[in-house]
């Protein structure tokens, strides 16, 4: 893109081209995972995430971008205040309520937690898997009081 009018067609490519990057971070990342890890086992805790450097560097370009012409808008401030206290307020509630509303395989990872931190995370995981609309709804659930 050249330019920006926010028609259909530059929306499009927009999410095609963010689509691309974010393939090819990921595909960077799997395989330098893959060739620091050897033969260990790429599984949780007993192995970390290698992210190329040449892809941080990209990805903190984008970052700032995203920052200076998206998130610092100022008619979109109260949208991102309202978003963040819904979030905070569902991981307290999550955190509060334990593994009992998380979805089964967060469950066992809360359940095989070893510290506090360990357990924190595993919540955190589970709000961080949702959609914007699921996050809206588990909150509306779990936090809302009824009125009836």
């Amino acid at each position: 893109l050249t330019r920006w009018d926010g028609s259909r067609r530059h929306q499009a490519q927009l999410k095609n081209f963010t689509s691309d990057m974010i393939g090819r971070f990921a595909r960077s990342s799997i395989t330098a995972t893959r060739e620091s890890a050897g033969t260990k086992r790429l599984v949780r805790y007993e192995a970390s995430i290698v992210v190329p450097r040449e892809i941080e560097a990209e990805i903190a370009v984008l970052k700032g971008i995203v920052a200076a012409f998206v998130m610092a808008s100022g008619r979109r401030q109260p949208t991102y205040v309202r978003q963040r206290e819904l979030l905070t307020q569902l991981l307290e509630t999550l955190w509060e309520t334990g593994e009992s509303e998380l979805e089964p395989a967060f469950q066992a990872d809360f359940r095989a937690a070893t510290s506090d931190a360990a357990a924190q995370r595993v919540i955190v995981d589970q709000v961080a898997s949702l959609t914007d609309q699921s996050a809206i709804s588990w909150h509306r659930r779990l936090c809302e009081i009824p009125l009836v």
